[in-house]
């Protein structure tokens, strides 16, 4: 189910808006300048388009985290562009590499948790498809399943007409053995 194209986008669409989310306002904190919204809205694309091209099957955390970080290098890469372009045209010059440390903490402390969110989001979607498809597949497994004739027996000494009504199986009879109840007519 999640495979559909329409799951597959709604999926990449989450994923990236959670890493240009959290990418923008980690950056945003370090640097002490607004990220140009072209920029924004170009990281968002990006990497909604590669996350179409990601979401196929339900991925692993390390593989999300994988990601994750890949996201959030490029997206530093072009807000950094974005914003000394922005800061070049208003003649202010960009702050030094003093903030680098900084920035990479929150670059990588942004994909590790949302990474972490999504792995939990993830697995509920998949869990969810799986419920959803056993539900709908139980009336066609049904059809399929092979029929007992009513003249079988499987079970030994249960007689035939107890295992089966029209040819299937009964699964939850009850076969009891000993002797037979104190009756009250008889007390």
């Amino acid at each position: 189910m999640p495979t559909h194209p329409v799951y597959r986008a709604a999926r990449s669409v989450v994923f990236a808006t959670v890493c240009v989310g959290l990418a923008i306002t980690g950056h945003m904190m370090v640097s002490h300048a607004a990220v140009p919204v072209p920029a924004a809205v170009g990281g968002l694309v990006a990497l909604t388009v590669i996350g179409i091209a990601l979401t196929g099957t339900e991925r692993s955390l390390a593989t999300i985290l994988t990601g994750l970080l890949g996201g959030q290098f490029m997206l530093h890469a072009v807000f950094t562009a974005a914003q000394q372009g922005q800061h070049l045209e208003h003649g202010h010059a960009m702050g030094s590499s003093s903030g680098a440390a900084a920035m990479t903490f929150v670059h990588v402390a942004a994909a590790v948790v949302s990474s972490w969110w999504l792995r939990r989001g993830e697995r509920a979607v998949w869990a969810l498809a799986r419920r959803i498809a056993a539900v709908l597949l139980r009336p066609a497994r049904a059809l399929r399943a092979p029929s007992l004739p009513m003249s079988a027996a499987p079970f030994p000494g249960v007689p035939a007409a107890v295992h089966g009504i029209r040819g299937t199986v009964l699964r939850h009879v009850v076969v009891r053995r000993g002797p037979p109840s104190p009756s009250t007519a008889l007390g």
